[in-house]
């Protein structure tokens, strides 16, 4: 039996150990530990608790619920839109104001003089689900100084979804049980996370979109997997078709 104060990873990947989850530490990994702290010490809740570093290997508080592959069937409803996008707006509230510490690094580069910090990642799979409703936002691995409209960006294209109807609708994809209505889920969405327009939020989608793959170019030229194995293995053409999908309809979102 794993003795409890023993870190060490299954297969190099992920480890759960009790409430402890193990993963492989990165170089921004103590930049990330300090804004989480700042997290909690704000009184979230819906963060993970960082528990140190040791030997290439990040501890974190495990936050129960529903997460991964296991987070797209929660999203499809208006309650699952709305909860992550009021956990979104929690989130970003509670980073205003946060100083990075002057040797902070970061995951994907970040943008000169951003005064806000994104999550960078903020997709249905990084939210602990409790039934309908998102409670957490993890994996904060992509976290970098840029505007917050960058992260709603991010999630609007997942949670409109900036997909065809064929990917919605899969059991493999979004988990929609019919055609989404894109329009009304980008309304509810930005209701929900405080602004009062949706006006030029499609170029922003799309405008994220394009800054995925140039986020990916910079994590595989830095041996970070599994960008790397994308570039590799021709991933970043799906994501360019992702772009050019956008562009071509419009129509659905405005």
């Amino acid at each position: 039996m794993r003795r409890r104060n023993e870190w060490k990873l299954v297969d190099g990947g992920i480890t759960i150990v009790d409430d402890v989850v193990l993963r492989p530490a990165r170089s921004q990994t103590p930049t990330v530990h300090a804004l989480l702290r700042h997290l909690l010490d704000q009184g979230l809740t819906c963060v993970p608790e960082p528990i140190g570093i040791r030997r290439g290997i990040e501890a974190l508080r495990h936050i129960p619920g529903d997460s991964g592959g296991d987070a797209w069937q929660h999203q499809v409803g208006d309650e699952g839109l709305r909860s992550a996008a009021v956990l979104l707006a929690e989130v970003h509230e509670a980073l205003r104001g946060w100083v990075p510490p002057d040797d902070a690094e970061w995951g994907v580069p970040p943008l000169p003089g951003a005064g806000e910090i994104c999550h960078g990642d903020p997709g249905p799979w990084n939210m602990v689900w409790d039934g309908p409703r998102a409670v957490a936002l993890i994996d904060w691995d992509l976290a970098h100084p840029g505007p917050e409209l960058d992260d709603v960006a991010y999630a609007l294209e997942y949670f409109a979804p900036f997909c065809s109807d064929e990917v919605a609708c899969a059991d493999d994809g979004h988990h929609f049980p019919s055609p989404p209505d894109r329009r009304a889920r980008i309304s509810g969405f930005v209701s929900a996370y405080g602004l009062s327009t949706t006006t030029g939020l499609f170029d922003r989608v799309v405008a994220r979109q394009a800054q995925t793959i140039e986020h990916a170019q910079f994590m595989a030229a830095r041996g970070v997997q599994p960008q790397r194995s994308w570039v590799e293995e021709g991933h970043l053409d799906d994501l360019r078709e992702r772009v050019r999908w956008s562009r071509e309809h419009r129509y659905l979102f405005e």
